[in-house]
């Protein structure tokens, strides 16, 4: 039997505090009124829950565990502007209004996620503590039920949010497992009579979107991420003959102009799956595990073509150009932030999914093993335009974010700022000095929002000095430094930190173990001296529009060579402050077609003498209009249909 220890702080709340949570919870319900399609799930918890469990009750040993009825409508009121579909979606308002049938378990585990968001932060920790107490005497007692499964999704999200990914998996692997034991995983169990049945559902699938943003990508063990594909993507070889249907997705008609159109919040789930297999690809591509993607059976192909059909199954009615979201009032937006949450969260993922799967330094590190990436072709052209073009309309999201004042809480948007931030970052040393300008602008705006997300992510604070760290040693300096005046002409990428970065592989303490709160120290797995190997960095120098001669008579198959090769240097980061900025001559009227191209030092691969470029064709920039990603013309480019 375990031993149910009591808190030792006892969570007081002022007069004031009270008042604004009583009047905080009263305006989620006055909301509410004109949001009816939200769920149609009546509140049958006295017949669903089982209440003869001396851990159920509040009057039980166990009250003391248990949080005040203002502590509860404070925690509801936090969580419902935070964390409600975004991206979690376990219950509706109506389902916790009654607090006194509230299971303990849950309560805890509520305030344990959204007391970050409040003055009382510091007793998050203690509630965490009740609510895994409280779980695992439901798990000893065999009385496990809904509320015990949604408590371990809540606690799940809240230790991701504070970067202790272990816990995290470890609380998403128990939930999954309880799940599977209910057969919560198979359609035919629900049933029409069933007034749970909808919340089951959001239940199970709220786990599947953390565990395409935070489940464990490598090992024997992880979840495979082929077995959540949506029913209407491409098949991938022969199906099992008696494969049990996954149940379908709650209903969502938020935002929908016709009865059988998917949800957004349904429209996130399926491109949620697309960014698990994104996440695959490139845990792959860092144990250099990867095919040529201009290959019809690599897996860049197969993403892809997923992220297409996944894209092509979103209803006009969410699109960009539909919903018009840079024309709304921030008033609008607050009242019906239910629908607009899980809407950013599609848009960025929409983005950062081509931003990730073209991104430079994959295929740049990718041809120190494979010499075939080594040869700059219409992929590497076409990949690196894309790069650009969606981390491009990630800091348009961004923009449109701060000016709306929409209050966001997961930190995947602290992730994917991270993620478009390399990648202007690798453009900041271009030779087009307004894409120079641009991209060393937008660098800045996707530092200072993934900074808004330090207060209450401890996540986040790891991954922005993971970020800070890359941009010092990116610079040649051990100072902290303006970046908006920063003008390089060569910079150097630290390969693990973009690892780090790119696979979100961050701790919330870096000198604490990865597994702190779940394991002994004879489970702890021997940690890697991964601050030495900082320093193991990539130099990328500008590249201007060479001068190259092409041979027609073979057709135009033979890749034209660069006038220009690198010089050979063991030098380190350090003499990048040595470094003089000359001007290099380059047209900066830039296109699709003509954005000139970055190299890594053709020293750093192995058996690789030249690296060839197509003709950017400079003579056909006489008499163009600005380029794509300045001023308006980017409102106007392709994309802006989604």
């Amino acid at each position: 039997m375990l031993q149910l220890r009591p808190p030792q702080t006892v969570v007081l709340l002022s007069p004031g505090n009270q008042a604004l949570s009583e009047r905080s919870f009263a305006l989620e319900e006055t909301t509410d009124t004109s949001e009816k399609s939200y769920s149609g799930v009546r509140n049958t918890r006295e017949h669903s829950y089982p209440t003869s469990h001396p851990s159920v009750k509040s009057e039980s040993e166990n009250s003391s565990l248990r949080p005040s009825h203002s502590d509860i409508a404070v925690g509801i009121a936090l969580y419902f502007e935070y964390c409600h579909r975004q991206p979690i979606w376990c219950f509706e308002r109506d389902e916790v209004r009654d607090f006194g049938s509230m299971h303990d378990e849950l309560a805890c585990s509520i305030l344990a996620l959204t007391l970050r968001f409040s003055e009382n932060g510091d007793q998050a920790k203690l509630y965490a503590n009740n609510a895994k107490s409280l779980i695992m005497l439901r798990i000893a007692n065999g009385t496990v039920d809904l509320a015990t499964l949604e408590s371990l999704c809540l606690l799940s999200y809240s230790s991701f949010i504070d970067g202790n990914v272990h816990l995290g998996q470890f609380h998403l692997g128990l939930a999954h497992q309880l799940c599977r034991s209910a057969m919560l995983d198979v359609e035919s169990v629900y049933g029409m009579e069933d007034p749970m049945s909808d919340r089951k559902k959001r239940l199970f699938w709220s786990l599947q979107m953390l565990e395409q943003s935070y489940g464990r990508q490598e090992g024997l063990l992880s979840v495979p991420t082929e077995i959540w594909r949506p029913a209407y993507s491409t098949t991938r070889g022969p199906m099992p003959d008696h494969d049990p249907r996954a149940p379908t997705l709650p209903r969502d008609d938020l935002g929908c102009q016709h009865q059988n159109e998917p949800g957004i919040w349904n429209t996130s789930v399926h491109l949620g799956w697309v960014w698990s297999q994104v996440r695959k690809y490139v845990s792959d591509c860092a144990h250099n595990n990867i095919k040529e993607p201009w290959r019809h059976d690599s897996m860049y192909a197969k993403v892809l073509a997923d992220f297409m059909e996944t894209e092509n199954r979103i209803p006009m009615c969410h699109r960009y150009d539909t919903v018009k979201f840079y024309e709304r009032k921030v008033e609008d937006l607050k009242m019906h932030r239910d629908y607009w949450a899980p809407w950013l969260k599609e848009q960025f993922t929409y983005h950062v999914i081509p931003t990730v799967l073209n991104h430079p330094f994959l295929y740049i590190v990718g041809a120190q093993h494979n010499p075939n990436l080594a040869i700059p072709n219409t992929f590497w052209r076409r990949s690196s335009e894309l790069a650009l073009l969606h981390s491009t309309w990630i800091v348009r999201m961004i923009d449109m974010v701060v000016d709306k004042q929409v209050p966001l809480a997961d930190p995947f948007f602290g992730h994917v700022a991270a993620i478009a931030a390399t990648v202007h970052l690798y453009y900041c040393c271009a030779a087009a000095a307004r894409l120079k300008h641009k991209s060393n602008t937008d660098f800045a705006k996707c530092r200072r929002f993934l900074k808004n997300f330090l207060p209450t992510s401890a996540a986040c604070r790891a991954l922005d000095r993971n970020l800070d760290k890359m941009t010092r040693i990116a610079a040649g300096t051990s100072d902290s430094m303006d970046v908006e005046d920063w003008m390089p002409s060569k910079i150097y990428l630290s390969v693990p930190l973009m690892w780090k970065i790119l696979q979100f592989n961050t701790f919330a303490d870096s000198h604490e173990l990865p597994t702190a709160g779940l394991l002994n120290q004879s489970l702890v797995p021997n940690p890697t001296n991964e601050d030495a190997n900082e320093n193991i960095t990539l130099e990328i120098i500008v590249a201007s529009a060479p001068e190259i001669t092409i041979n027609t008579a073979d057709g135009g198959q033979e890749a034209p060579t660069l006038s220009y090769k690198a010089p050979l240097s063991s030098q380190g980061p350090d003499s990048a402050r040595d470094t003089v900025y000359d001007e290099v001559p380059v047209d900066d009227n830039l296109t699709l077609c003509t954005t000139p191209w970055l190299y890594a030092d053709s020293s750093q691969f192995v058996n690789i003498a030249d690296m060839g470029c197509d003709d950017p064709q400079p003579a056909l920039s006489e008499g163009r209009g600005p380029a794509w990603w300045e001023g308006e013309n980017f409102s106007n480019i392709m994309f802006n249909h989604f």
